[in-house]
């Protein structure tokens, strides 16, 4: 229930024209728990937490990783849930 980053979800909105664009492109508007606009509160925020930061990963990928012993990919449905996916063209 974090509602730290409407600011964030509000610019990710704007970037690309609005809610309805962004769900358009990724799947859903900008939510506050999701994990693209809590990156990009890190990255405003805490930017030197940010660039040392290797690589982001989800918890539903962590035990994956675990298990293969290296980095999980993570799903596309996962990355639709961050908006951080173009849903039409899987990048």
């Amino acid at each position: 229930m974090d509602s730290s980053t409407s600011s964030q979800c509000k610019e990710i909105e704007k970037a690309v024209v609005g809610a309805l664009e962004l769900s358009k492109l990724t799947g859903s508007r900008a939510y506050e728990r999701y994990t693209g606009p809590q990156i990009r509160k890190l990255y405003e925020k805490k930017q030197d937490i940010y660039n040392e930061t290797e690589r982001i990963s989800l918890v539903s990928s962590f035990m994956a990783s675990v298990f293969i012993g290296g980095y999980a990919s993570i799903d596309e449905t996962d990355a639709a849930g961050m908006n951080l996916i173009d849903i039409r063209e899987h990048v």
